[in-house]
């Protein structure tokens, strides 16, 4: 099943600063960090929260350093791979806002 980068926040890190961080880790990029898109999704037992901001790339090409494959989708392919469930109301929201071309 596909998921966005991300991960974690560690401790004495921001939210955004651990989006940079897991998008270096897991991607080999670096991005700016723009607006959230979406509400706030409890995972588990609702102690985790996933929050998904946009992001812009600035330097490198992604590549597939932590996960199988990664692939670009844009509004009009996001149906075209399995999401994880927690990540179904964000594609939702993407579908209903400016982000995506």
């Amino acid at each position: 099943m596909w998921e966005f980068p991300g991960g974690k926040v560690e401790p004495g890190e921001s939210e955004t600063g651990a989006l940079v961080r897991e998008c270096q880790e897991e991607l080999g990029v670096r991005i700016a960090v723009g607006d959230r898109i979406g509400d706030d999704i409890p995972l588990g037992h609702r102690r985790t929260v996933l929050k998904i901001f946009a992001a812009r790339l600035v330097d490198g090409q992604p590549q597939p350093l932590e996960h199988a494959a990664l692939r670009w989708l844009d509004r009009d392919e996001l149906d075209e791979v399995p999401w994880l469930p927690a990540d179904a109301p964000i594609v939702a929201a993407l579908r209903a806002g400016p982000w995506l071309s």
